[in-house]
């Protein structure tokens, strides 16, 4: 596993250390162990889990430097894209939200096993915790690998950001048809689209698509709404 993944993080230009292998390696087979007994993931092969996972979660990289900055990752799942980027960039501080205890508590293993002392957890909902002092537009940056539609994931996301700061999500070759979607959003919550990125994972076809969405303002008081409002009734 870590022969592929080395490369293959070397085709997308990312240097990995000894030590940070290690930790992916730790992390793979905790991901796959758990994975027999809790529903983590559908991607278990070796080579998919490197790519699909760890590079994909990795490859914002390649467009944005996080080193030194302040993450969130809202809708972490098993830790994807906020664990790989946290190993990839020690110095910086990452808080990864999910609102499901059973997976947290994987991640809380991976982290005591790898000695990663850079993430903290959170167990919640973002529509909650988007509205706390401490959290809301604290951030330089939000990341996203939830699959949810455009707008929902903006009511959710860019209010842990601060003014200039940037939400980042992971889309699929859909996203021209999402951005049209979520026009309204982006005023509503005034921020607007600063980059969109392209790219495929080394020796496939896989195809993926990063959003970067800037802040421009503070978002409006009345938002992120309450829990379930955003996904019932999208902007």
């Amino acid at each position: 596993m870590k022969d592929f993944l080395l490369q293959s993080a070397k085709k997308c230009g990312i240097e990995l250390s000894a030590e940070m292998l290690g930790k992916f390696q730790v992390f793979y087979e905790e991901l796959i162990e758990t994975n027999k007994t809790l529903n983590l993931t559908a991607i278990t092969e070796e080579k998919d889990v490197v790519l699909k996972h760890f590079i994909d979660s990795m490859a914002i990289s390649k467009f944005y430097g996080l080193s030194g900055t302040s993450v969130i990752d809202v809708g972490t799942g098993a830790g994807f894209p906020g664990l790989p980027l946290a190993i990839l960039y020690p110095e910086t501080k990452f808080v990864l939200l999910d609102s499901l205890k059973k997976r947290l508590h994987f991640i809380e293993g991976v982290l005591e096993k790898c000695g990663i002392d850079n993430v903290e957890l959170i167990h919640g909902r973002a529509e909650d915790f988007g509205r706390e002092e401490r959290y809301r537009e604290g951030f330089d940056f939000c990341v996203s690998r939830a699959v949810a539609a455009l707008p929902v994931l903006l009511e959710l996301c860019t209010p842990f950001v601060k003014v200039g700061g940037l939400f980042l999500s992971y889309k699929s070759e859909r996203l021209g048809e999402e951005l049209r979607a979520a026009e309204r959003a982006m005023r509503v919550l005034n921020c607007r689209v600063a980059a969109e990125y392209e790219y495929e994972l080394p020796d496939t076809d896989f195809f993926r698509v990063y959003a970067a969405f800037e802040k421009e303002k503070n978002t409006p008081g009345k938002y992120p709404r309450q829990a379930g409002k955003p996904k019932k009734n999208p902007l």
